[in-house]
């Protein structure tokens, strides 16, 4: 018997020897290693920065740091489970009141093996020059002479002014002395007077002593007639299929100000709340945005690298926005809408042309339902997808399957149209318009806001 307990001592023992050696054996001397990593952020007082890239170990990653004392950030990473690979994906908001310059951020990750390595990520901080006054477009003809003029700022000083044209041969850097705060430009230029009669892109560039640049787009009108915006559409993560130019949402021109166009937008939090102008459905030539994004009060620009505005949505499903537009002034009013409407229980599409729905024509009963809340996107909105029309399709909206009212939605531009229907306002009263869509059969969508009266009408 003691024979035997002294051999189960000893198996114990060197069991749990073994297994200790095992686990000496998992761990090596290799520290934490950095398979991607962005080193160099630019970014602005103010602005929200994300810190991204991929760490591996084989030991298993404990903890990692990204610290910097100026800047506030101290944050700490603890794993419960060592990860031999992790995704860095951290943000962070620089104070308003920050310093201008680069900040070093370390970023510091232990492994399993009690292992360190750190790395620097360098943040670049500055606002950018300010250009006002510069004009958005200029008339003018071959062999003539123009002028532009404006004012040029910035807390930091003003290091290159360079004014370029492609289709003109322009490359200019204008002369710019000990990289003052303010510049006061005015360039004059003589068009060459074989230059061809349409309009000329100019691109005035700012760049800061903090490498930050701004540029401003002038358009160089020499078709010797004044350029008119007949229409102007706004597309961005609003849409209900977003980004899509092609199903650009039309705006309207205001009759007392024919300069501007306007419409009413809804807004969703995660990417859905933003904004550009376009001038067709394509996103060239006319693609009106942000000179940056972060700072909208270096105004607008027309090009096709312009940034979005954010209508922002603070958590409402979904928020509402008066969206104002002027393209000869470059210039833009967004206003939240906090009126407070009782969302409709139900809502129905009534007309004729519908091959699912013989017996509709025009019957209130046969009406065809839409579904409320589609997706969850929100209690006014109603949608239909997969209806098929005939080569000839009347249509308009109800609020009930009982009789023509009390609500009757209808056009208020009603007729013959073609598809898409884009963002149509809707007018609610007896004998409203409908829409006739003739020769276009296919599969629809067709979605409703009850709350804005637009609706959108647009084949699958």
């Amino acid at each position: 018997m003691i024979k035997f307990y002294k051999f189960l001592f000893i198996s114990i023992a060197l069991l749990f020897t073994i297994s200790s050696c095992d686990n000496e054996e998992e761990l090596n001397g290799t520290p934490p290693e950095l398979e991607a990593l962005n080193t160099e952020i630019i970014a602005a007082p103010g602005d929200e920065i994300r810190f991204e890239g991929t760490l591996a170990d084989e030991n298993g990653i404990t903890e990692i740091r990204l610290v910097n004392e100026e800047l506030l950030l101290n944050k700490n990473i603890i794993f419960a489970q060592p990860a031999k690979k992790y995704y860095l994906d951290y943000k962070f908001s620089i104070a308003e009141n920050v310093s201008e310059k680069v900040f070093d951020v370390t970023l510091e990750v232990k492994n399993r093996a009690d292992l360190t390595e750190n790395w620097t990520i360098a943040v670049d901080v500055a606002t950018s020059p300010t250009i006002t006054g510069v004009p958005a477009s200029i008339n003018a003809s071959p062999g003539g002479d123009i002028s532009i003029t404006g004012s040029i700022a910035d807390n930091n000083g003003i290091e290159t002014v360079t004014i370029t044209g492609t289709s003109l041969s322009i490359n200019e850097s204008l002369d710019v002395n000990d990289a003052p705060n303010a510049y006061d430009l005015n360039y004059n230029y003589s068009i060459p007077s074989e230059a061809e009669r349409t309009v000329h892109k100019i691109v005035l560039s700012v760049t800061s002593v903090l490498n930050r640049t701004t540029e401003q787009t002038i358009d160089l009108n020499l078709t010797g007639e004044e350029v008119t915006y007949e229409n102007v559409y706004a597309a961005g993560g609003f849409q209900w299929v977003p980004w899509n130019p092609s199903l650009a949402y039309e705006m309207d021109q205001d009759p007392d100000n024919e300069g501007w166009f306007y419409t009413e937008l809804p807004s969703w939090d995660g990417g859905f709340d933003e904004v550009k102008f376009l001038g067709q459905t394509d996103w060239a030539p006319n693609n009106w945005g942000l000179v940056d994004a972060s700072d909208p009060s270096l105004g607008m620009v027309n090009d096709e690298n312009s940034a979005a505005i954010v209508m922002p949505a603070n958590g409402k499903n979904p928020a509402y926005y008066s969206v104002r537009f002027n393209p000869y002034e470059l210039s833009y009013q967004i206003e939240e809408i906090t009126e407070a409407k009782t969302p409709r229980d139900e809502m129905y599409i009534v007309g004729k042309g519908f091959p699912d729905y013989p017996n509709l024509d025009w019957n209130f009963e046969e009406a065809i339902p839409m579904t409320k809340n589609p997706y969850g996107f929100g209690e006014h909105l109603f949608l239909v997808e997969g209806l098929n029309f005939s080569d000839a399709v009347e249509l308009k909206f109800l609020g009930q399957n009982t009789g023509w009212g009390p609500y009757d939605a209808g056009f208020v531009e009603g007729g013959e149209t073609q598809a898409p229907v884009r963002w149509a306002q809707i007018e609610v009263g007896d004998g409203t318009a409908d829409v006739k869509i003739n020769d276009q059969a296919g599969t629809y969508s067709v979605l409703f806001d009850a709350y804005l009266e637009r609706a959108l009408i647009w084949q699958e």
